[in-house]
């Protein structure tokens, strides 16, 4: 399995492809928004980890091109970020994210979100 993970915080990036790597995924990394978009225009990945305030491009918006797309617009994506406020959440909901991490990253929520995430995609593909 294939993640893309973009933040702008590299302990971040390194922490959150720990656990994705616990789990069997490969892991891309972006350090902002536009070389995330460039990744998620570019490969196909079976997961999206995207922080909102990143350089360049937010992943809000980041999130709303890759569903505009055609190479991951079904991918699960979740959305990460330090300021868990409702105008964000909505916001990320409307766009098509999957669900939503509030950093710190927390172990056994974190997996539990990713597994979800995956059930989630394969019920709706019948795979």
């Amino acid at each position: 399995m294939k993640a893309l993970v973009a933040d702008d915080v590299p302990m971040i990036r390194k922490l959150v492809e720990f656990h994705l790597k616990q789990i069997g995924f490969d892991i891309s990394n972006a350090a902002d928004g536009a070389e995330a978009l460039m990744l998620a225009s570019n490969s196909k990945f079976d997961l999206i980890l995207l922080d909102i305030m990143m350089p360049e491009m937010d992943g809000l918006e980041v999130l709303r091109k890759v569903r505009g797309g055609s190479v991951n617009k079904d991918t699960p994506v979740i959305i990460m970020t330090a300021y868990g406020d409702s105008a964000n959440v909505r916001k990320a909901v409307e766009y098509g994210a999957n669900d939503f991490i509030v950093k710190p990253v927390e172990q056994v929520s974190f997996r539990k979100k990713v597994l979800d995430a995956l059930k989630s995609r394969k019920a709706e593909s019948g795979k």
